[in-house]
């Protein structure tokens, strides 16, 4: 009697499938936020910390967030990381090319008094809300704004 070759597998391919499933499930919902392109009007008596940034792509397949108030490097995000960080700008990127847009005005990140943390690209008009998306992924965001901060 033979016996059937048992198939071996893959120890790295898990976290790959998990990585792969994490973006494609940001690709979409970041997706589903673009139908609303009606300009959200914010009070600004309810920001309690606001943030210009800028995301600029290096030749080695990096992307650096910067401050674009004053020139400092927030992040550095190597290829293949970054997941969240990534998609979102790429989304909110694609969008701005995709309209004609060009990439010289900043997004700009809110800390609203109640906490939520609020995407938002003035030329596009689109807002995201962060913690829709989980703590984990709203804190890439946090630590951005963070950044050589104390937060109240």
């Amino acid at each position: 009697m033979t016996e059937k070759a048992r198939p071996i597998r893959d120890p790295q391919r898990k976290p790959a499938l998990a990585g792969a499933a994490l973006i494609a499930v940001s690709i979409a919902l970041v997706a589903v936020g673009r139908h609303d392109r009606t300009p959200t009007v914010l009070d600004p008596a309810t920001v309690r910390q606001s943030m210009e940034l800028k995301f600029v792509d290096k030749a080695d397949g990096s992307v650096v967030a910067v401050d674009a108030a004053n020139g400092v490097e927030l992040e550095r995000i190597a290829p293949g990381g970054g997941g969240f960080i990534r998609v979102t700008m790429r989304s909110f990127a694609s969008e701005r090319k995709h309209l004609g847009l060009g990439s010289d005005v900043p997004f700009t990140l809110l800390r609203m008094a109640d906490g939520d943390l609020i995407l938002q690209d003035r030329l596009t008009g689109r807002t995201m809300l962060l913690n829709a998306f989980g703590p984990s992924n709203e804190g890439v965001f946090a630590a951005l704004i963070d950044h050589g901060r104390t937060t109240q």
